[in-house]
C-alpha cells in the first residue's frame, strides 16, 4: 500500500513466484520508446517465451488495440493472459499504447482527433523498430500483429501501411472503414462523415489493399452490430478485386467480442495462423 507520492505505507502481502519461475516464466520487461515524432515517450511491455534464451532469435507478435477510448498495455495480472499465452508458444510479444489513447493527458489523445487511423501505425511501427534495434533475440523478418475491434482495424492498417515490417496479421471482428462503424464509437473523435469526409476517407483501408503483401486472416461474426460483418465483406471484395490472397473465418450469429466455444475456436485459429507463418 503506497501513498500518492510513492511512499510505502504498509506491506499487505507478498506474492510467491517460485512456482511460476520454475516453469521458466519471467515478468514482462517495461519499455519506454519514442513515438514517430521522435519526442513523445510511449510505454510498453515485452513478454518473453518460457525458458527464454537471449542467444536465440524469436519471431515477434504485437498485440494491438489502438482505439481512442482505452489503453491496451496491461496494468494488472489478469490482463496479461493473452500476451502470455502467445509468448508461451515461442513468440516475443510486444504491447504498446501509441498517441491517441487516454490516460496520458488531453494533448496526447488529441493527436488523432479528426484523423483517426492516420497516426497510430507510424507510432507503433517506430516503437517496435526501436525495441528490436536493441534486442537481437527479436527477429525483425518474422513479425506479426493481431487485435480485435479497433485492434482488428489497426491490424489491417499495419499490413497495408507498413508491409515491410508487419508480415502476418490476424484481424478479429475488425472495423474496416469508419463509414460502417457504430456512430457512438467514432463520431465523438471524428465528427460525422458529412463534417469530416477527408478524415473518414483517409481512415479507410479499402483503397490500400494493393499494398498488402503479408498473410492476413480475417475473423468475423455475422451478427456483429458494432463493427459490421458487411464491412469485412467489403474488404473481402476489395482483396478479391486486387488479386490479394487472404484467409477468412466466418462465425455464424456471433456478435462483437466473440466468446464461448466460438471464442475458443477463434483463438485456436489465431495461434495456428501465427505458428504456421512465423514458425516459432
Amino acid at each position: 500500500l503506497r501513498s500518492a507520492d510513492g511512499r510505502l505505507i504498509e506491506t499487505l502481502s507478498r506474492a510467491t513466484t517460485d512456482e511460476l519461475q520454475a516453469t521458466g516464466w519471467t515478468p514482462p520487461d517495461q519499455v519506454v520508446v519514442k513515438a514517430a515524432d521522435g519526442a513523445t515517450d510511449l510505454w510498453g511491455l515485452l513478454f518473453k517465451p518460457l525458458g527464454f534464451d537471449a542467444a536465440r532469435r524469436y519471431p515477434v507478435v504485437e498485440y494491438i488495440y489502438g482505439g481512442p477510448q482505452t489503453v491496451n498495455v496491461p496494468h494488472r495480472w489478469g490482463q496479461t493472459n493473452l500476451p502470455q499465452a502467445i509468448a508461451a508458444l515461442g513468440f516475443v510479444v510486444w504491447v504498446v499504447d501509441g498517441r491517441g489513447t487516454p490516460e496520458r493527458g488531453k494533448a496526447f489523445q488529441d493527436v488523432v482527433y479528426g484523423k483517426f487511423g492516420q497516426q497510430e501505425i507510424p507510432d507503433h511501427a517506430a516503437a517496435l523498430r526501436q525495441v528490436m534495434a536493441t534486442r537481437p533475440f527479436m527477429d525483425s523478418t518474422r513479425v506479426g500483429i493481431f487485435g480485435g475491434s479497433w485492434g482488428g482495424y489497426m491490424t489491417v492498417r499495419a499490413l497495408v501501411l507498413a508491409p515491410e515490417l508487419y508480415r502476418v496479421g490476424a484481424a478479429m471482428y475488425p472495423v474496416v472503414e469508419m463509414f460502417d462503424h457504430a456512430a457512438s464509437a467514432i463520431e465523438p473523435y471524428m465528427g460525422t462523415p458529412l463534417s469530416n469526409p477527408k478524415g473518414y476517407q483517409a481512415g479507410s483501408s479499402i483503397d490500400r489493399v494493393q499494398n498488402l503483401t503479408g498473410k492476413l486472416l480475417l475473423i468475423h461474426g455475422t451478427s456483429d452490430v458494432n463493427a459490421t460483418f458487411s464491412a469485412t465483406m467489403k474488404m473481402v471484395d476489395a482483396l478479391t478485386r486486387a488479386g490479394k490472397p487472404y484467409d477468412l473465418i466466418v462465425l455464424p450469429e456471433q456478435n462483437h467480442g466473440i466468446t464461448g466455444v466460438n471464442g475458443r475456436y477463434m483463438l485456436d485459429r489465431l495461434w495456428q495462423h501465427f505458428v504456421e507463418h512465423l514458425k516459432p
